[in-house]
Parts: structure tokens; C-alpha cells; sequence
């Protein structure tokens, strides 16, 4: 099954030379943090990095031709359990129809010492 990058001008590209998406079978596997397009987190304010997040995975996903309604399931990455209310209360806020199927984890560390969320997201397209 041939993959292909996915890619969107809407999203921060890091100087790593790695795909922002990728398509595979039908299926878009996309991972963002909170970072806008200048490469900033909104610093101390979950809410405001989980909703740059899924925005982020939303461009994504519409860039391979889907929406947020395709994601069939979530990985949620938050570092402080503090935070958990707030990202909780974003992400259903976007995911409130028929939400995908979600992991969560409380980790130490997302890369940056001002990441507080990442989300790594499968949507189904069902065609290559």
C-alpha cells in the first residue's frame, strides 16, 4: 500500500525534516502539539494549546481531503495532570458527535519544557 505525505500551510513546519501527516489506505495518521504557525505555545493555558492542537490536526486531515468528523481514534498526551479538566473540556468540545476512540496518558515530557498537550490522530477517508 503506497503512502504519501501530507502536508498544510496552516500548520508550524519544524526545521526537522519529517511528514506533518501521512496517507496511507484510506487512513491519515496526524500528530500535532499547540504550536502556531510562528512555532509558539501558548504559554501555562492548556485549553488554548488542545484547541491549537486539533486545529492543527484539523488543516491535516482537510489537506488529505477529510474533517475532524473522519478521526476514528486519538492518542492524548498531557503533562500535568492538572490540566486534565481543561484539555478534557476542549477536546469534547471539538469531538462532541460520535467522539473517536481515545488513549490518554500523563507524561513527564512532550519535547518542549512548554508543550502541556499533544494528539496524535487517525481519521479514515476511506480511498487513497
Amino acid at each position: 500500500m503506497p503512502k504519501r505525505a501530507i502536508a498544510s500551510d496552516k500548520v508550524f513546519k519544524p526545521a526537522l525534516p519529517f511528514a506533518q501527516a501521512s496517507m496511507a489506505g484510506g487512513f491519515v495518521f496526524a500528530c500535532s502539539t499547540g504550536r502556531d504557525l510562528e512555532g509558539h505555545f501558548a504559554i501555562g493555558d492548556v485549553r488554548a494549546q488542545t484547541q491549537q492542537t486539533i486545529d492543527n490536526i484539523a488543516a491535516l486531515i482537510e489537506a488529505a481531503g477529510g474533517t475532524l468528523k473522519d478521526v476514528v481514534k486519538c492518542t492524548v498526551y498531557v503533562t500535568d495532570r492538572a490540566n486534565w479538566a481543561g484539555m478534557n473540556e476542549v477536546y469534547f468540545a471539538n469531538f462532541a458527535e460520535e467522539p473517536p476512540h481515545r488513549v490518554s496518558c500523563i507524561v513527564t515530557g512532550l519535547g518542549s519544557p512548554d508543550c502541556l498537550v499533544e494528539i496524535d490522530a487517525t481519521a479514515y477517508l476511506g480511498k487513497d
